[in-house]
């Protein structure tokens, strides 16, 4: 599946970020929310965003999510 989406030029989320790295940055906050609300597990999660478990894992603690990470484990 695609998804086009039209973000103007002077939005926060262009700021000084290049295509890549901004198509990154919503795949993850994408990844992050689907995770919180439970839409998907960790490792689709993971994989949604293009990152090892680990490193999404990583991100969940930057984001405050570990305890969530931790829940979900047992």
């Amino acid at each position: 599946m695609q998804l086009t989406l039209n973000i103007p030029d002077f939005s926060p989320l262009t700021l000084n970020k290049d295509l890549q790295e901004l198509k990154q940055t919503i795949k993850l906050s994408t990844a992050l929310m689907l995770f919180k609300n439970g839409n998907f597990s960790i490792e689709q999660a993971s994989h949604f965003a293009n990152l090892s478990l680990y490193n999404f894992m990583e991100e969940c603690k930057k984001m405050r999510y570990l305890l969530l990470v931790m829940k979900k484990m047992n």
